[in-house]
């Protein structure tokens, strides 16, 4: 690809290893790594994109990512400078960019005395992230999933205009938005005022649990799969039933602490977690009739 360098001031990687920068630690080189200083940059880089055609990729704390060993032939877009990770309080509204770390604004909200996101602790990864993939964690009337609280967006198209969506614009499911053709600029999240103590507690709660259920000690992508809709039991639970959890190929395995995590054991291919994927996908096609949907993203 013949990227000019001189595009933008910010860095500019040719041959990047994803694998450096996902939390699998798997993933072949991108054609283009690219970290830009600002808003003007970002826009420079998609419209150059879009003219010659080339793909690209937004990544954040790359939580939510499995690359392919190949790596990415296109561009990948980084939103670290500080210029995405502003953030303004306003009452209980937020404003908050697009790079700004996901724990960090966990704790920010139970300092401030700002409730909703507790479930979301322990959840790494990037704000632009969590709003696009509609991260939460357990459903009930008052721990929903961020796109809950979301009530307008910042936004770029693949054409490099600058716009704001606004609620009605916006459509959120389980782990699911509209907002792919976008990149996430800024969000403003209306919250909930509580006592900053009783956040806290709560926060510490929901990390005991996290801990003691989930893989934290080794790379993985969090959990592979979504939670199918209407059904008795979770992708985990139908996993661990069928025998599978342990289950080993190469470099990677269902862990055993939790089965929608596949794991990386030490130098594990994009291609053996794919298989790993393959054999759930089919025993659980075989033995329950359901389609699984992933939950991660793969680039």
């Amino acid at each position: 690809m013949n990227f000019p360098k001189n595009l933008i001031k910010g860095n500019i990687v040719l041959g990047e290893r994803l694998g450096r920068h996902t939390s699998f630690r798997i993933g072949g080189p991108a054609a283009v790594w690219a970290d830009p200083r600002d808003v003007k940059e970002l826009k420079r880089i998609v419209i150059f994109a879009g003219e010659n055609r080339i793909p690209t990729f937004v990544i954040g704390g790359g939580t939510n990512v499995l690359a392919r060993d190949e790596g990415f032939n296109g561009i990948v877009i980084h939103l670290g400078s500080s210029t995405f990770k502003n953030i303004r309080t306003s009452g209980t509204t937020i404003r908050i960019g697009s790079g700004y770390s996901v724990p960090a604004l966990v704790r920010l909200c139970c300092n401030e005395g700002l409730s909703g996101l507790e479930s979301l602790i322990g959840i790494p990864g990037t704000v632009g992230g969590a709003v696009c993939m509609n991260a939460g964690g357990w459903s009930s009337p008052l721990y929903k999933n961020i796109g809950d609280y979301v009530t307008s967006l910042k936004v770029m198209d693949n054409k490099g205009k600058i716009e704001t969506l606004k609620r009605e614009a916006l459509s959120f499911g389980y782990r699911y938005s509209n907002l792919s053709p976008y990149v996430i600029l800024e969000a403003d999240l209306k919250l909930i005022r509580e006592e900053s103590s009783a956040l806290k507690s709560r926060c510490s709660k929901f990390l005991k649990m996290k801990r003691d259920k989930q893989v934290l000690d080794a790379p993985s992508a969090g959990c592979v799969f979504k939670n199918p809709k209407d059904f008795q039991f979770t992708t985990g639970q139908m996993i661990d039933m069928l025998g599978l959890k342990g289950l080993t190929l190469g470099g990677a395995q269902i862990s055993r602490k939790h089965a929608n995590f596949i794991i990386n054991r030490g130098r594990a291919s994009c291609e053996d977690v794919l298989k790993l994927v393959d054999i759930i996908r089919k025993k659980v096609m075989d033995n329950y009739n359901i389609s699984l949907e992933l939950e991660i993203k793969i680039i």
